[in-house]
Order: C-alpha cells, then structure tokens, then sequence
C-alpha cells in the first residue's frame, strides 16, 4: 500500500463540492456515483475487530440461551395433602411472571408460546389465535418424579443434572420483563433487575411436593404465579378472587386455559415493600396460597433472599429465592435476527475506512465510515474538533445526554492538540417492548467550560439532541423535530430533536435536517476477527452529514474528528478507533484502575487517534499488495492463494460472492499492472 498527501495549499478546493449535487445519505457509498463528491480512503483499519465479527450466514434464531443451566431461583415446599394428594398423581401445571398488580403478564410462560412471543398483558384465551395448536400448561405425573427431602433454599440440590428433582420443563422464549446480569442473589446491584422462568423441576417425599423454579423473580413488585390442576373440575376461565390475595385472580379475570386444564390450586411469589409495616427489609419475598375457587391466603413473608433467608411461611409451606442467575434466557428477540448480510441487522461492530466529501457551496461536511454496529446498543461516539477552544479532557458539566452517559466519560484526555466541540453517539438494537430493531442518533455541543448556562436566571440553555426510533418507520435520521424544549426557568435539562448548537441559538425557531444519519449493515467482509485484509473494500456503514454551522466550523481551522466503538454502557472500549491503535486488544475501560474516575488518555497510546478532515491524508489502495508491505512480489501471490483456498471473503477479488478462476485472473490482471 502506498500513500499520497494531499497538497495543503487548494486542498479545500480539491475536496470542496462546486455543484449542487450532493451524495444520497443512505450508509453506502457508491463509487459509480459519489467518487465525483467523496475523496478516496483517508484512512483504512489495520486491527480485527475483537467487537465482533459480522460474518456472513449468521443467524441467532432459535437460540434463547441456557435455561438448562440455571440451578438457582423460586423454590417451594407445599405439603401434598393441602394439594389432596397423595403423590402417585398424575397433574397439570399452568404459570407466568406477572406485574405486582397481576394485571400485565410477562411473555414467561409454563408452556409453549409461539416462538419470539413479546408479553402477552392482559388475560388471553389460550384456546384462541395465536395460541391454538401450542400448549400452555404442563403435564406432570408424580408417580415419575425423583423422590427425597430436598433443601428448599433456592438452589437446586446437587444441580441441575443431579438426582434431587426431575426437570418437566424448559423455557423456549426470550424474557420481556428484564434480563438479569447481576449475580446478586437478591438482584439489588447496579446491573440487577429481571424477572424469568427458564425451567420447572419438581420432587416430592412422602409429605411433600417441591417446586422448583429456575429463574429470576425481580424486586420490584413483579410475581410468579403457578396454577394447579390436580383433579377433575375446577376454574377453566378465572373469574374473581376471594381473600387477601383475591387481586390476583382479579388481574387476569377472564383468562381461558388450555382446553382440559381446570385450575384448582394458586400459589403465587412476588417481592413488596413492607417497610411501613414494620421497618424490615423493603422489596421482600413473600407468597399466596389457596383454592382458586375460595380463599387465596397471604403466606407471609420471608426477611430477604438467600439460603440464609429461606424457611417456613403459613399453612406448612416453605420458600426459597435465589436471584444469582445471570444464565438463564437472553433479553431479547432469538428468531427475528435475519441471516446476515442485512441492511439493518449486525453480528458485530467493525469500523474499515473513512471517506470525506466537505460541500461547501451547501454548507455542509458528509462524513462516510465503512463498517457495522451490532444490534445490541454498542455505540460509534464521534468527537469533531472545528474551532478554537473546545475540551481536551472531557467535562463532566456537559449537558445531559444518552442518560447523562456524555459526562460520564468526563476526564477521558485526547490527543494533544485535539479540543471537540461537537459530539455524535450512534447506535442500534432491539427494542425490549416492541422485539423491533431501533436506531438513534444523539448530538451536543461540546464548549470549552461546559454547557452553556444563562448568567441571569442560572439555568442551562444548552440542548441535549436525538433523534431516532424504529428503522422500518424511519431508516434516515433527519433530526427534524418536533421536541423542543423551551426553558422557562424550571427546567435543569433541555432536550430536542433538532441540532443542539443552533437550537441553542433560537429554540422559537428550530431548523430541521442539520443533521442526517443513515446505518447500511449489510457488510460481512472488510475486517474480521483475525484480518484487516479486507478493509479497504468496504462501501457500506454509517454516513453522515451534519451542516457545517451546526457543526460549529469556523471556515478556518481544519476539522479533526476522533472516535471508537463502545459497548451500551459506554464504558468499554473496543480496539476499533479512527486513526488506529497497536492493538491487537481492544482499548478496554475508560477506568482502568476501578477507582471512579476515568483515566483514558489517548496521549499514551501510539500514534494519532483523530483524522484529518479538511487536510486529509489520502490512501491509494494497491489491492492486490495483500502482505501490505508496500511491494508487489511473491509473497503477495502466496497471500492471497492460502486466503483464496481459504474462501477468506477478502480473497474474492471481483467481489461476486464466489471463488473461482474469475478471482484468480482479476488478482493477477491487478498484479501485472503493478500500483501506483
């Protein structure tokens, strides 16, 4: 590969537009039509990605995650006699995770929902469309089911593959009610937070039934409620409660079961706050027992979550939680990932090359970045540097956006000689509520003391940006409105769906589509998890224009921009940065030594994490250089044989999706014609 710079003096000229047409913002560069407006590479990605490789074929359909591992959760000791049974029965078991209301019930269901079922809410007629021909209860003979006295403390005894239950049932749906990763086993930890049921086990000795299951019960309210049809007879569509924990039936009055399953036992287990009882613990797990045709009893509760906390309620019956599993099912949609390559949808987040076309008899500077975003919120952060002044170590006095995510990156250090002004976070993924693939775009302005606050009333009048939603509704981001907030004195936030900078500047009179975004996934070559061979054949990825007032240019300084991928919680680095790093590791927490304030400075790694827009170093791509040594000899023949034999995507040198002969004359065709 071989270099030319752009000759400084005119270099504005050479990458200014000069007509009024302009690039279509679609996440795609198109060379036949756009080579007129965009320059040629600025810069190429040298590192495999370690966010993930979008590789083609890909598809996560079906894959729910591990429920089978989950050895941890809601356990219940219930005497068989106040079920009338004697333990040689055949039963049937109907459940859900519901809110505290017992109003909206989960998509966690003992049974068979159609796969990728979002929560169901109010009360359904399991008998009906969509849920005729699936099944919605189980079948359990207590005659089968492993025998013995177990511990009931939320942690199934010698495991899941040991002996002290048998295992009757296992999730087939993703959660819509929070997925927890906490590993707490009271779920109260930063990261807590979700409600699941991966599996039914059950055992019983010769006074008792256990119930065993695996999952999570949230504390906040949310509940499991089990049905249990023992005999003939009994409640087919639930009607009205009767005692302390009638809301229950209540919450879901109308519901039909499966056809044959007649309720005649409910027990339920939620987590309430009593503190205004008696002081205890707040958010405590307690439970419901009774006849669904008579009284449903309030069992008590117990002082917390854990071995150290399970025991006797009411009535004999005894109860365990453990909320440590962090296995379990995954948090979203499985079947609705298509097979890659997609438009929307990524397995991976990459970035390739960067392109830059700066228009200005428009006013405006169209940036192309080669690459994917997967669809689980990773993020692109894009940081422009475009006038004097600006924030060398980010601030934590900037506005409040992406949840107040911009100031939590306060003190990260740039490059010396790199202060930005204007900030960009674009990311996608799957909407908890919807299972739809979501996709925003937030912006603020960065100034040199923070966010600008009115020196008369003390209040800010800075915006937070965004502007985005379904992908189907809206592939383009246009940043168009309508929100706009107007600060009336009362307001410690401002938000709108217009740039930020001009926004700022007369919010009576919000100007749309400053900004554009568009997202093209359908990449699944350029770099992968073990080559960077490809990255320079990238034309799809993440494309956009921003006016250059909005933009905060001053018609004079150059306009640098830096960024990376990060994970959701912004806190995590990947090895993909523009300008590049050493690597091969990703760049890994902005907080290296865990003590709260972040320490990333890019002054310590090698080499220039910002590109030159303006002024830009442009690459002339030798393709058939695939050592990258600059030379065209041997070892570039050997190269790209062993990736051709390979069926490295790379090696597909006409780009037809095949290998064959046609691949091997282009390479050599490009060979004997030498590079520039």
């Amino acid at each position: 590969m071989k270099i030319r710079t752009a000759i400084s003096t005119g270099v504005i000229a050479s990458i200014a537009g000069m007509a009024l047409a302009q690039p279509t913002i679609d996440g795609t560069y198109d060379p036949g039509t756009e080579s007129g407006f965009y320059t040629d590479l600025i810069w190429v990605n040298d590192l495999p990605t370690a966010f993930g490789d979008n590789s083609a074929g890909l598809f996560t359909g079906g894959d729910f995650g591990n429920p089978e591992v989950v050895d941890t959760g809601i356990e219940l000791c219930i005497p068989l006699a106040s079920l009338g049974l004697s333990g040689s029965e055949s039963i049937r078991l109907a459940g859900w995770v519901n809110s505290g209301d017992r109003s909206f019930k989960a998509n966690q269901v003992v049974g068979f929902l159609p796969v990728d079922t979002g929560n169901l809410g109010n009360a359904q007629d399991f008998n009906a469309a969509p849920f005729d021909g699936t099944t919605q209860h189980i079948d359990i003979d207590l005659s089968t089911v492993a025998s013995g006295t177990v511990t009931v403390d939320g942690v199934i005894d010698g495991g899941v593959g040991g002996s002290a239950y048998t295992n009757v049932f296992l999730q087939g749906n993703y959660t819509g009610f929070g997925n927890e990763t906490d590993g707490t086993v009271d779920g109260s930890g930063p990261n807590g937070g979700g409600s699941e049921i991966d599996g039914i086990y059950i055992a019983k000795d010769a006074t008792n039934l256990y119930i065993f299951v695996a999952g999570n019960l949230e504390g906040n309210g949310n509940a499991i409620d089990l049905y249990i049809d023992t005999t003939a007879g009994g409640s087919s569509t639930l009607g009205s409660g009767s005692g302390a924990g009638a809301f229950i039936i209540d919450g879901q009055s109308g519901l039909g079961f499966d056809a044959g399953f007649d309720a005649d036992y409910l027990v339920s287990m939620d987590a309430w706050n009593d503190d205004a009882d008696d002081g205890t613990t707040p958010n405590v797990p307690r439970a419901w027992f009774g006849p669904v045709g008579g009284s449903i009893d309030d069992l008590g509760s117990l002082t917390g979550y854990g071995a150290a906390n399970a025991g006797a309620l009411a009535g004999g019956i005894s109860m365990g939680i453990d909320n440590s599993n962090i296995e379990g099912v995954i948090g979203d949609q499985s079947q609705s990932t298509p097979v890659t390559p997609d438009m929307e949808w990524a397995y991976g987040s990459e970035l390739d090359n960067a392109r830059v076309f700066i228009d200005i008899p428009n006013n405006k500077l169209y940036l192309f970045i080669a690459g994917n975003m997967e669809a689980n919120f990773n993020r692109m952060l894009l940081f422009f540097d475009c006038q004097p002044g600006g924030q060398n170590v980010l601030l934590d006095t900037n506005v409040d956006i992406s949840f107040n995510n911009l100031n939590g990156m306060s003190n990260i250090t740039f490059d010396t000689g790199f202060e930005p002004d204007y900030w960009l976070n674009v990311n996608n993924g799957v909407d908890g509520g919807t299972g739809g693939l979501i996709r925003f775009t937030d912006a603020a302005t960065l100034r040199t003391n923070g966010a600008l606050i009115d020196p008369f009333f003390g209040v800010i009048v800075d915006y937070g940006s965004f502007d985005g939603g379904d992908v189907a509704a809206m592939p383009l981001i246009p940043f168009d409105g309508p929100r706009i907030d107007i600060q009336d004195g009362s307001l410690g936030s401002l938000f709108a769906n217009y740039g930020p900078r001009l926004s700022q500047l007369d919010p009576m009179s919000p100007i749309g589509n400053l900004i554009n975004v568009d997202l093209n996934n359908s990449n699944v070559d350029g770099v992968t998890d073990v080559s960077a061979s490809g990255a320079a054949d990238v034309n799809t990825g993440i494309e956009i224009c921003i006016d250059l007032d909005e933009l905060g240019w001053d018609g004079v300084q150059d306009i640098l921009v830096a960024g990376w991928i990060v994970n959701e919680g912004f806190d995590f680095i990947s090895n993909q940065v523009l300008g590049g790093i050493p690597g091969p590791d990703n760049v890994g927490p902005r907080d290296s030594d865990g003590d709260g304030i972040n320490d990333l400075d890019f002054n310590m790694i090698a080499g220039d994490q910002f590109l030159n827009l303006t002024n830009p170093t442009v690459i002339d791509v030798c393709a058939p250089d695939y050592n990258g040594d600059g030379v065209l000899n041997f070892f570039d023949i050997s190269a790209f044989l062993g990736l051709f034999s390979a069926q490295d995507p790379s090696a597909d040198f006409n780009g037809d999706g095949f290998f064959n002969f046609f691949d091997i004359s282009a390479f050599l065709q490009a060979f004997s014609a030498g590079c520039p």
